[in-house]
C-alpha cells in the first residue's frame, strides 16, 4: 500500500504497489479500470531522499535527470529503508557493466543492431558539405586518436596545412583540441571550427598554432579577418592564465577578431538550475514569489547568453 503525490495537479494521493527490477523502478495504481503505471529508469534517477515519518507514513522523493519529481509514502518505516538503501545502490552502480544500457536487448535482428553502429558516418556528413574540395582536405591523421583521444579519427584541415603543425597546434591546447571543422556553408565558405582553450599562460605563444589559424582564415577569400568566440567570461579565462591556460592574444595571430560571451562554467550552471527546480517545487507561491525567485535563480539570464552566442555566430 504505498501512495503517490501530485503536488502540481492538487490531486488526491494515488494507491499502488510499488516494484523494484535490475532496470526500473514501477508504480502500478490500485484503483481504476486502467491501473495506471508509472515507470522511471533506475539510471534516471538523480537523487533519493527519505524523509521523517509523518500521519501518512513514511516519505521517499525521487528527483530525476530529466527533472521528473516522484514523492511516494510508505507506510513502514522499516520498508522505506530498505526500498532507500535498494534505490541507492540500483542507481549509482559500482561498475559501469551494470548500467541499462549494457543489458538492454531491443527487439530487433544482428543486422540492424549492427546497422545502428554506423548511423553516424563523418565522411559522408563532410560530402554532405562539400569536402573535400580546393580549400579544405580530410585526413584520417587522428585515426588511433594519436593527436586528439577526444576527437573523431578523420578531421578536416586546410590544404595548406602538414601534419606537423596540426600535431603541434594540438600541443598548445588543452586536452590536444587542436582547431577542427565543425560546419561548412557551401555555398560561400564561411566555417565554424571549434577548439579548446591555449596553454599560452602570460606569455607563451605557438607558431603552429598561429600558422593554422591563419590558414584557416585564408580558406575564405571573402572574409577580411576571422573571429573567435571565447564563451567564457574574461575573468574566468583572465584567471586560467596563472593556471598556464588563458585565451588567444590578439598580436600573435593575423586578421582575427576576440570576442568574450560570457557563458558562466558548469558548476555555476547546475547550481542555477538547482535553484530553478526549486522555484518550480513550490507548492502555492504567488506570481510575485515565483517571478522574484525565478530571477533570482539567474536561470533566464544563463539563457540569453546562450542565446546571445548563437545569434552572433549565426550573423
Amino acid at each position: 500500500n504505498v501512495k503517490l503525490l501530485d503536488h502540481y495537479a492538487g490531486k488526491k494521493p494515488a494507491n499502488g504497489s510499488l516494484y523494484l527490477t535490475a532496470t526500473h523502478l514501477i508504480y502500478v495504481e490500485a484503483s481504476g479500470a486502467a491501473r495506471k503505471m508509472t515507470w522511471i529508469a533506475l539510471h534516471h534517477i538523480a537523487t533519493v531522499e527519505k524523509l521523517s515519518i509523518t500521519s501518512l507514513g513514511c516519505p521517499l522523493i525521487l528527483r530525476c535527470k530529466n527533472f521528473q519529481v516522484a514523492h511516494f509514502v510508505l507506510e513502514s518505516d522499516v520498508v522505506c529503508h530498505e526500498v532507500y538503501i535498494s534505490l541507492l545502490k540500483l542507481s549509482q552502480p559500482e561498475l559501469h557493466e551494470y548500467l541499462y544500457a549494457f543489458s538492454y536487448n531491443p527487439k530487433s535482428s544482428k543486422e540492424m543492431r549492427e546497422n545502428g553502429l554506423k548511423l553516424i558516418d563523418p565522411i559522408s556528413d563532410f560530402g554532405r558539405m562539400g569536402l573535400p574540395n580546393r580549400y579544405w582536405t580530410i585526413t584520417d591523421a587522428n585515426r588511433n586518436y594519436e593527436i586528439c583521444s577526444t576527437y573523431p579519427p578523420e578531421i578536416v584541415v586546410p590544404k595548406s596545412v602538414t601534419l606537423g603543425m596540426v600535431v603541434g597546434s594540438s600541443k598548445f591546447r588543452s586536452k590536444e583540441r587542436v582547431p577542427m571543422l565543425s560546419y561548412l556553408y557551401k555555398e560561400n565558405n564561411p566555417a565554424l571550427y571549434h577548439c579548446s582553450q591555449p596553454l599560452s599562460g602570460f606569455y607563451t605563444h605557438c607558431i603552429d598554432d598561429e600558422l593554422l589559424l591563419e590558414a584557416i582564415s585564408q580558406t575564405n577569400p571573402e572574409s577580411q579577418f576571422m573571429h573567435v568566440v571565447d564563451t567564457r567570461p574574461k575573468l574566468n579565462a583572465m584567471a586560467n592564465r596563472a593556471a598556464g591556460k588563458g585565451y588567444e592574444n590578439e598580436d600573435n595571430y593575423a586578421n582575427i577578431r576576440f570576442r568574450f560571451i560570457g557563458i558562466e562554467n558548469i558548476h555555476v550552471m547546475r547550481s542555477s538550475l538547482q535553484k530553478l527546480l526549486e522555484v518550480c517545487e513550490l507548492k502555492t507561491p504567488t506570481m510575485s514569489e515565483f517571478l522574484s525567485s525565478l530571477e533570482s535563480s539567474g536561470w533566464l539570464r544563463h539563457i540569453k547568453a546562450i542565446m546571445d552566442a548563437g545569434i552572433f555566430i549565426a550573423k
